[in-house]
């Protein structure tokens, strides 16, 4: 039996949005010419090594992964994981009553290839935080400070009080609409300068009161 030349691989990440993004192997190989073949198995190893030019440079053991029956020559295995490297091989199989000139069931293993799954992309930071209003009232070392800010909707930011540049209290906020207000009240001594400062995970905004 003639051995199987894998041709092709294509590797694609579904939307980065969820928690944990799935990830596919697709494989496409020539078909055997060796009549009566009824199937395909596919074979994966963990690439302990390196990839380079589609080559494992160590391989663990190999398993069996799935197949596929014929005419189909493609396999996609979507248990890869991002980051991942690894070796596949495929198997051309004959029915139990054997194939033309063929001796044992399955035929050896085609050529060997190795891919090396990318990571999954950082999720990109919030954009557009910005102060809206703040306003301070006082009553000596009595102090409220009323603020307002827009960040992008569904962002937790954390907003904080500093008394010449010391910081007095810090709290978060979270917002489905991106828009967001708090409220302070505490005791600042008269003659400190105060500021206000919102933060997300991109930077921070301040405001000198």
């Amino acid at each position: 039996m003639k051995k199987i030349v894998l041709i092709l691989f294509a590797l694609f990440c579904a939307t980065s949005a969820k928690a944990q993004t799935p990830h596919s192997a697709a494989l496409t190989w020539v078909k055997s010419s060796t009549p009566d073949i009824t199937s395909y198995n596919v074979y994966r190893a963990p690439c302990t090594g390196t990839v380079t030019a589609n080559l494992c440079s160590s391989e663990g053991t190999f398993v069996k992964i799935g197949s596929v029956t014929v005419p189909t020559v493609t396999y996609t295995d979507s248990t890869v994981t991002a980051g991942g490297l690894y070796s596949f091989y495929v198997t051309a199989v004959c029915p139990s009553t054997g194939c033309l000139n063929i001796t044992g069931l399955e035929s050896v293993g085609s050529n060997h290839l190795g891919v090396s799954v990318p990571k999954d992309p950082l999720p990109q930071p919030p954009g557009n935080l910005t102060l809206t209003n703040v306003v301070r009232n006082s009553t000596g070392a009595n102090t409220t400070i009323t603020a307002s800010w827009t960040d992008a909707p569904g962002t937790t930011t954390t907003y904080s009080v500093l008394s010449n540049g010391n910081l007095v209290s810090t709290s978060t906020a979270f917002s489905t609409t991106g828009q967001y207000s708090a409220v302070w009240g505490g005791k600042v001594k008269p003659g400190n300068s105060i500021t206000f400062r919102v933060c997300d995970s991109a930077g921070c905004v301040n405001r000198g009161l």
